[in-house]
């Protein structure tokens, strides 16, 4: 007999919204009575999945500026999680969570450079928490193209999940699939089910009641065949309990008791591929994604999905004109310092995770020994590097409007980079910027990007 098996994933991610300053995201409006949207989140999402043991059932990635702010804020809840992933990993030698590039960057835009950082640091949070290398990748809006599947190949992951429509041709979403890539690779790929991943999310009716999910929607999207088949649907992790309320307690009773009445198993990627390993080859649309009608334009100009929204393309020329200042600063002071400059950058994480001094990756990374001076300089590039790595952080090109809490960030991670970077260079690089900042406009703001840009460059001069 063959068998029908469910597996549910659920994307649980907040963007980075710490003050760069303090380490610490400030008050934020309608959060009340909590903090900040993170605490908030926790308790109504995070931690009561945690509870219920839905994370050991569920396939998951947990984004590492997510599982960061755990770590210092929600011990128990990154507890609860972690322990269930591991008891996947004890019963059958694979993980049911999935890891993410480390700042939730749309990478078909980035140059295969960041691609490579974010993946690797990505890679290095979930050792970081997980305690083992992942073996899948949750791509950020499931926004792909051949560079960003070669470069996780490359660095060992083996299969993400996407969207059927990023198929060129029809595929059956019941099996993996696998796409060949340069130089004899391959990844592997989970297309979840359309229907009923929209269903889920957005049809609050359709997850009042498991057993009449069940009835109603899952049963029909089985064929009638004799290969075993796997129904993935992907959502929001936000939806099981703060985006719909008692979400959480339907996600549990599906698990733990609807299913099993049906002949239904669940299950999740990294098992399921071992015993169903891809047969039939998939072939991707470049540059597309899960949320946007025209690929990945939402994240670069005006589109279909934020109509009103000229100011994004040039927010992205700022920022892809502050990487590049940043970068060329970067390589000219290191010359002579770094054996590989992008490799001392990507193995840079373990500073920012704790897991190694500044000085032991100092010594496993320079050329010769620094004086003080120099190592101060080179930290301070450092820091440069990973504030211009979040400033490209998805979440701030996503709505339509540029006067939100996300673009802000965004530019105040821009200028902290660009702060830094002449802190070290005794370069004056700010004037080179603002001329693309006075390109930045929307009439609805109460506030222009310049504005944004030159309240933030004073805060950080006033606490160099």
């Amino acid at each position: 007999m063959n068998r029908r098996a469910l597996c549910i994933h659920g994307h649980f991610y907040q963007p980075t919204r710490e003050d760069p300053l303090t380490g610490t995201i400030p008050q934020e409006r309608g959060s009340e009575p909590y903090s900040n949207w993170n605490e908030k989140i926790n308790a109504t999402c995070y931690l009561p999945n945690a509870q219920l043991g839905n994370f050991e059932k569920i396939s998951f990635d947990l984004g590492p500026t997510l599982a960061g702010w755990m770590e210092r804020n929600a011990e128990t809840t990154l507890e609860l999680v972690k322990t269930s992933e591991q008891k996947n990993v004890a019963k059958w030698g694979s993980g049911n969570a999935l890891a993410q590039p480390y700042h939730h960057t749309i990478l078909p835009l980035s140059s295969r450079q960041d691609k490579v950082t974010q993946v690797r640091w990505g890679i290095a949070d979930y050792v970081h928490t997980f305690g083992h290398a992942p073996e899948g990748m949750w791509l950020p809006e499931t926004a792909v193209d051949l560079e960003t599947l070669s470069v996780m190949a490359e660095n060992g992951i083996q299969f993400t999940i996407l969207a059927p429509w990023q198929a060129v041709e029809p595929v059956d979403v019941t099996q993996p699939s696998r796409v060949e890539l340069p130089g004899g690779r391959s990844m592997s790929v989970f297309f979840y089910h359309s229907g009923l991943s929209t269903c889920i999310s957005f049809n609050a009716d359709a997850t009042v009641n498991a057993d009449a999910f069940i009835q109603n929607n899952l049963k029909n999207a089985y064929a009638d065949s004799s290969n075993d088949q796997l129904i993935l649907l992907a959502s929001d992790g936000e939806l099981y309990g703060h985006h719909q309320s008692f979400r959480d307690k339907f996600l549990n009773y599906l698990l733990n008791g609807s299913l099993s009445r049906e002949e239904i198993e669940y299950t999740y990627p990294g098992r399921w591929i071992k015993e169903h390993p891809p047969v039939k080859v998939a072939h991707i649309r470049e540059r597309t994604s899960w949320s946007c009608d025209e690929g990945v334009r939402r994240w670069e100009d005006a589109c279909g999905c934020t109509p009103d929204s000229s100011w994004k393309r040039p927010l992205r020329n700022f920022m892809d004109a502050t990487a590049g200042l940043v970068d060329e600063q970067y390589l000219r002071l290191t010359r002579g310092w770094l054996k590989d400059p992008w490799q001392a950058r990507d193995d840079f994480i373990r500073v920012v995770l704790g897991d190694q001094s500044f000085s032991g990756w100092e010594n496993e990374q320079t050329a010769r020994p620094l004086h003080n001076d120099e190592a101060q300089v080179l930290r301070c590039l450092l820091k440069a590097q990973f504030e211009r790595q979040r400033m490209y952080t998805s979440c701030g090109w996503f709505f339509e409007e540029f006067d939100r809490i996300e673009p802000r960030n965004n530019i105040r991670y821009a200028a902290h980079a660009l702060v830094l970077t002449e802190s070290a260079s005794g370069e004056d690089l700010l004037p080179k910027v603002m001329p693309l900042l006075r390109q930045i406009r929307d009439e609805r703001g109460s506030s222009t990007a310049e504005e944004m840009f030159e309240q933030a460059v004073r805060r950080f001069k006033e606490n160099a």
